[in-house]
């Protein structure tokens, strides 16, 4: 497998990540994407998460259309970002500081090209699907395993997410009950791995790797040829052992701390 990514291929990856994006803000009540004549992107989710609500920079910056896009952000009223692919030249960060997006987030995106996966459940676990009717057992595994309100869960488990035909809801059962999460969305040939998550005292015995790959295998056989996620610390050396390989850090813009 080569060290290196090339552009045409992470470019492929970034393009997939904003059509999963945009999938998403279709389905979601009161979000939207928008996409300037200049190639900078609006997205807003109304997930009260600075990063989940953003001003996507491409590599061409137009700072008339990123001010813009921020004006109408910042009267959104739910937190949000400058999103640069890279680093962020200095006229882009005093534009920011203008909206008071002085922190700095940076965030990788992970590709993975399909392969053989060989899946083995820990003792007493299962994979399965989740449909609408159960999102409420989907929101309550996902606030356990992320720790957030489970009113806030329940914007990233709604019925129409669950039951769209190019997005999955995955849960790890342990004994009949939900410890871990994962929701994927088909972008072309490309997979979004969304929604990881599994609860803290359920950490380190295998499971979030053994439902990581049985999203991964799913995808493939429903067609993907590609994958890509955004991880935190914690998930990313998991990846990294399936075959996600780094193409490229992003930086996010965020409210002060």
């Amino acid at each position: 497998m080569p060290d290196s990514i090339s552009n045409t291929a992470t470019d492929a990856a970034v393009s997939a990540f904003h059509q999963a994006i945009a999938r998403l803000t279709e389905l979601i009540p009161g979000a939207y994407t928008r996409h300037g004549a200049a190639g900078t992107r609006l997205v807003f989710t109304t997930f009260p998460v600075a990063t989940l609500n953003t001003v996507c920079v491409g590599r061409e910056r137009d700072l008339d259309e990123v001010e813009g896009f921020a004006e109408e952000l910042s009267a959104a009223g739910a937190p949000w970002s400058i999103q640069v692919r890279g680093e962020v030249d200095p006229m882009l960060r005093q534009l920011a500081a203008r909206y008071g997006r002085t922190g700095i987030t940076a965030l990788p995106l992970l590709v993975w090209d399909a392969e053989s996966l060989a899946t083995a459940l820990p003792k007493g676990a299962a994979v399965r699907k989740v449909s609408g009717a159960e999102a409420e057992v989907f929101a309550n595994a996902l606030a356990a395993g992320f720790g957030m309100p489970t009113e806030v869960a329940r914007l990233l488990a709604l019925p129409a997410l669950l039951d769209a035909p190019d997005m999955n809801g995955y849960i790890l059962d342990l004994h009949g009950e939900a410890v871990a999460t994962g929701f994927n969305v088909i972008a072309g040939d490309h997979v979004g791995m969304f929604n990881g998550s599994v609860a803290p005292q359920y950490r380190s015995n295998g499971y979030y790797r053994a439902l990581v790959m049985a999203r991964l295998q799913d995808a493939v056989a429903s067609g993907a040829r590609h994958a890509f996620a955004q991880n935190t610390p914690m998930s990313r050396p998991l990846y990294e052992s399936l075959g996600f390989r780094l193409a490229e850090t992003w930086t996010y813009l965020t409210p002060a701390d």
